[in-house]
């Protein structure tokens, strides 16, 4: 690699990292906060919480890279040129694509990575996110705990604790049901204990009673020295095996299991979440090729470049939304998954096509001077 390509990666390179650092920071605070209330009201730590919203950063990582990609080109672009360094370049004999071959490779390697991440990363964080979800919200002795207030862990029940011991027992304890199917019925106990079985949690209370309102609205009180409250039918219920479409794998999303009803009511979904992970790579090359010719194509110009630049920032994002809109048109008809690879290619042809006579000439006009070299 000859130094100017590595002059021109190290260019590039600085930016992609602190843009990819800003904005997966500035998602990834904006799909944590959707986590917070789930932590908290369930009193887990903020390891957990960390942990939890960790599972989701490759799935930002997706939509970050090809845009941050972006965004470093324009940046290492235009600073080349408000420094005046391409025109040297140009004066030199390089040629166009002599400085876009190692922007390109910075393309390639963001592409790799989109790839992988899709392919496995995304698909496992997302499995091991939404398996620690369900443990959580599982525990419903976690969400019960709370000494001193009155809680609602589930549609139903309510629950009241005046303390809990270092060991685990509970100390004053308050359980009312108000079920549709049930009668109305409040548990008092002195103690009570939390227990987890192969049947699901259970409450063994101690030195209490239990007071019931019948439909007529007679009371009845009975005293006991050991209960055990079954509280299953207040959890999560049993975990289903269904997974969710970024929890699948690109096999699973190619060659499903036909016999379960969901998917084959949503077979487009799944094949075009499948296309989309396999396309959306092709964006790191076309987002660039939109910057650079965005510089490149209109020369210097004494007026500054706030124009240029702001219209390739629109132009790029457009791109990206008619990307996520083919794969919208795609679970509706599956014709529609080869416009997923064709319009990225078309995108880079165009770029390309356009770009073509800078290969062999570039007409720079700035400050008077006019500066016409022949590429190789």
């Amino acid at each position: 690699m000859s130094s100017l390509s590595k002059y021109l990666l190290r260019q590039t390179l600085i930016p992609l990292m602190v843009f990819i650092l800003v904005l997966a920071a500035i998602v990834w605070l904006t799909q944590s906060l959707q986590m917070l209330d789930l932590v908290i009201n369930r009193h887990q730590s903020a390891g957990t919480f960390f942990l939890v919203t960790l599972y989701i950063f490759p799935s930002l990582l997706t939509v970050i890279i090809p845009f941050a990609t972006f965004c470093a080109s324009l940046y290492a672009l235009h600073r080349l040129s408000i420094d005046s360094e391409l025109v040297i370049f140009w004066s030199a004999g390089v040629s166009v694509w002599a400085i876009a071959r190692p922007i390109l490779l910075v393309a390639t390697g963001a592409a790799l990575t989109t790839l992988i991440i899709n392919l496995y990363l995304m698909p496992a964080g997302y499995r091991a996110m939404k398996d620690m979800v369900y443990e959580i919200r599982a525990d419903i002795a976690t969400s019960l705990i709370r000494d001193g207030a009155f809680t609602n862990p589930s549609e139903g029940l309510t629950v009241y604790n005046r303390e809990t011991l270092s060991t685990g027992e509970l100390r004053g304890l308050l359980v009312h049901v108000n079920k549709e199917t049930e009668d109305p019925t409040t548990y008092l106990a002195e103690r009570g204990q939390f227990v987890n079985t192969t049947d699901g949690p259970r409450l063994i209370m101690a030195n209490g009673s239990i007071q019931q309102l019948s439909k007529d609205e007679k009371l009845s009180l009975l005293f006991f020295d050991e209960y055990v409250l079954d509280l299953a039918p207040y959890s999560e219920g049993a975990r289903t095996i269904l997974r969710d479409l970024s929890e699948r794998y690109l096999h699973e999303l190619f060659r499903p299991d036909m016999t379960q009803a969901w998917v084959r009511k949503n077979i487009n979904r799944l094949y075009a979440e499948g296309h989309n992970r396999l396309a959306s790579p092709l964006y790191n090359f076309s987002l660039v090729m939109i910057a650079f010719y965005a510089i490149i194509k209109a020369g210097f110009s004494r007026h500054g470049y706030a124009v240029r630049i702001t219209l390739a920032l629109a132009i790029g994002l457009l791109v990206r939304l008619i990307g996520f809109g083919l794969q919208s048109l795609a679970s509706q008809s599956p014709i529609m998954a080869v416009h997923m690879y064709t319009f990225p290619l078309v995108v880079i042809v165009i770029c390309a096509f356009l770009l073509r006579d800078q290969a062999s000439s570039v007409l720079w006009r700035g400050r008077g001077t006019v500066f016409q070299t022949q590429g190789h």
